[in-house]
């Protein structure tokens, strides 16, 4: 499986910042194209780039006002939610379509269970 497949992280936490690059890097099908730590900072990332995976982070700062919202994110990439909040009780706004989820603590593991099954998923796609 030689394919590499580019995401962008945004998240607002120093450490979950340090600490999913470091999940990231370690994984050699992965490559980082940027980080963002506010959600207004998402669409000039996916206008730069085109990743096919972004780990978002829901709990956010919103940033500078401007006309960001969630579907404006491409339906070709992949979402993993990373929150210490489950998906099926966060009440406020959330990006359609195909959402993985990642719960804080993360351990490497998990990350590693998840990245996979995506990675399945897109290799699928892709073929």
């Amino acid at each position: 499986m030689g394919n590499n497949f580019t995401c962008l992280l945004v998240e607002d936490d120093v450490l979950g910042i340090e600490m999913l690059e470091d999940y990231i890097n370690r994984r050699n099908d992965l490559t980082l194209l940027a980080t963002g730590t506010q959600l207004s900072e998402v669409e000039e990332l996916l206008h730069k780039y085109s990743p096919s995976i972004i780990f978002l982070d829901l709990i956010i700062p919103y940033g500078e006002k401007n006309n960001f919202s969630y579907d404006k994110i491409p339906n070709d990439i992949i979402i993993i939610i990373i929150s210490a909040i489950p998906l099926s009780y966060y009440k406020r706004a959330i990006p359609i379509g195909e959402k993985f989820e990642l719960l804080k603590p993360i351990s490497f593991e998990n990350f590693s269970k998840c990245v996979d099954h995506v990675i399945e998923k897109l290799s699928l796609v892709n073929e």
